[in-house]
């Protein structure tokens, strides 16, 4: 009797990339990351409407994110802006707490209103119920950071494969809260534009 083996047979295929990303606006009386503040109007996928301020008195909006990946290490999703959130007359609202640009999440702070200093007269922040992984991660209950417009802010990530239907595995929200002084500067049209960029991690 006679067997001839081959034993060095190769199997291949490949499987391509998927990713899927999505931006939900979030409606009115919404709760995000356990603020006692809860959201004050509707948003949609692509506006932020906070609306007229009123001194000394916070405003919370909120965006719902969603991302489906194969990618085998997971995602980062990031917010950056396209510059300050200012009126046509140069006036600016800065970034939490008083201008700093917090990077470190902490509690949220009404604005110190030094008449001395414009940066204390009005801010806006950011915050993530997402804690599943990388600086995401560093957003406690109810914490918020400010938003630079020299970086982005990570606000959302996971390490594996997600489908987008649970905290943490691919959905999340994300918070932006916003509070002026009696010193911040009138304006019918301070704007500025954000802009999410999710990215795979092979």
């Amino acid at each position: 009797v006679r067997v001839a083996i081959i034993d060095e047979v190769l199997v291949t295929a490949s499987v391509d990339t998927t990713l899927q990303f999505e931006v939900s606006g979030v409606s009115s009386g919404a709760t995000v990351n356990t603020s006692p503040t809860t959201t004050t109007a509707a948003s949609t996928n692509t506006t932020l409407p906070f609306g007229t301020l009123s001194a000394d008195t916070s405003k919370t909006l909120a965006h719902d994110l969603t991302v489906v990946t194969n990618a085998a290490n997971g995602y980062t999703v990031t917010v950056s802006l396209s510059g300050d959130l200012e009126s046509s007359t140069g006036a600016i609202i800065d970034s939490f707490i008083d201008g700093a640009d917090t990077s470190t999440p902490a509690a949220w702070v009404g604005p110190s209103a030094d008449i001395s200093d414009v940066k204390t007269w009005g801010h806006w922040g950011i915050t993530s119920d997402d804690t599943s992984a990388g600086r995401a991660s560093e957003f406690g209950a109810d914490q918020w950071a400010g938003i630079a417009t020299t970086s982005p802010v990570i606000v959302m990530g996971h390490t594996g494969v997600t489908d987008g239907t649970a905290l943490g595995n691919g959905a999340n929200r994300i918070g932006y809260q916003i509070e002026t002084s009696a010193l911040q500067e009138a304006g019918t049209d301070y704007n500025t534009t954000l802009r999410y960029i999710a990215t795979p991690t092979f």
